[in-house]
């Protein structure tokens, strides 16, 4: 698979995923979550993806802050080849094992690096699809606009803070309404937007969730 990302690291596999100088302390502690196998939802994809996905001839996907790859390994089921990111070495060597006892590791090709980095770039128009799962760094929505390619999908759902207020850093958590205004503003078609309490089990915060096509 061709990789349509620009940024100094290898391609992962079990055995070579490394990490980088770039990706400190912030990480690990999402190496020992997934040492653990406490992720929340096993492998089952969250709601948005499936509707908006339903009826889409499968092209290239994009899964940023993959984890365990629930998402990256469901949409290699339905046929869809995807590059997938994320900071866990430990989270990407799930993913492979999953992947490969599932049989569609062929179709997914997994990265380990630091999206937090600056020298993170994506390729314009290089996408059918891109997906966010819960991670937030805000710099990445002028990228993930870019890297969409005409008629493609945008899909995210990440969490919301809370309108009394949050002991968690704000930067993890988007304002009340944030993200259904920010892509609204990219002239995008919105096919779905919806904000309130998670319809998954184990999120202490609200969600914000959003599938967006741009035109063609």
């Amino acid at each position: 698979m061709e990789s349509l990302l620009r940024w100094p690291l290898t391609t992962a596999s079990r055995s070579e995923a490394r990490y980088h100088p770039f990706v400190d302390e912030r990480l690990r502690k999402w190496d020992e979550k997934f040492a653990r196998g406490d992720e929340l939802h096993a492998f089952a994809p969250s709601m948005p993806l499936p509707d908006a996905i339903r009826g889409l001839a499968p092209g290239l996907a994009l899964d940023l802050a993959c984890g365990a790859g629930r998402h990256a390994i469901y949409l290699a089921e339905q046929g869809w080849r995807v590059q997938a990111l994320d900071g866990s070495r430990v989270g990407i060597d799930r993913m492979l094992d999953e992947a490969r006892r599932r049989g569609v590791e062929g179709r997914i090709e997994a990265r380990v690096g630091d999206l937090e980095s600056d020298s993170f770039t994506l390729e314009p128009d290089a996408f059918d699809l891109v997906c966010d799962f819960y991670f937030l760094h805000r710099p990445l929505f002028a990228q993930i606009r870019r890297a969409v390619r005409p008629g493609g999908l945008f899909v995210a759902a990440i969490h919301v803070e809370d309108a009394a207020g949050s002991e968690a850093p704000h930067s993890f958590l988007l304002a009340p309404g944030e993200l259904r205004a920010l892509v609204g503003g990219w002239g995008w078609e919105v096919v779905h937007a919806r904000e309130g309490a998670s319809s998954e089990t184990g999120h202490r915060h609200a969600t914000a969730e959003i599938v967006a096509r741009r035109p063609r």
